[in-house]
């Protein structure tokens, strides 16, 4: 499960990067007005919490290695559940893939960064022009990781207290 979602997230940037990167490319509608494929680079991290991580991201390194020590040291618990293990399958993929471009992936001035591409619009906002930040698979697996993570773990503690 984790090798197959690291690759569908790395597979879909490297699409993205040799399709969508302007100047060639341009963004893909796939539903007017709610859902589209753009190409962003993000240098920061997510959200823009920080806006420019920089040459030497190690201190990324340092808290991905940090969750995935968590997260498998959580998965090693007794009465682990399937949707815990599969949440933690995608925090690592999520993690790695992001990992990967992070270092890996340079833009044409060199600069280290992420390929970011889904960009869904909010439907209230009027004339629908504010969006969501773009995000790509990884932080998707993320999102959804932390989410059955929690949901195993609220079932623990429910399982604990009766």
């Amino acid at each position: 499960m984790c090798a197959a979602a690291l690759a569908l997230d790395l597979g879909t940037k490297q699409w993205v990067w040799d399709t969508l990167r302007p100047p060639a490319g341009s963004p893909l509608v796939v539903w007017p007005r709610v859902l589209e494929l753009a190409f962003a680079y993000n240098e920061g991290t997510a959200f823009g919490v920080v806006r420019e991580v920089g040459e030497r991201p190690l201190w990324l390194l340092l808290v991905a290695a940090l969750m995935l020590v968590w997260v498998a040291w959580l998965v090693r618990a007794p009465g682990t559940r399937r949707a815990g293990i599969i949440g933690a399958a995608m925090i690592v993929a999520g993690t790695l893939g992001n990992l990967h471009d992070r270092f890996f992936r340079l833009d044409d001035l060199g600069r280290r960064g992420v390929v970011d591409f889904i960009k869904i619009y909010y439907p209230w906002a009027d004339p629908w022009g504010a969006s969501w930040p773009s995000f790509n698979v990884a932080d998707a697996w993320l999102v959804v990781g932390v989410a059955l993570i929690l949901l195993w773990g609220s079932r623990r503690v429910t399982a604990a207290k009766s």
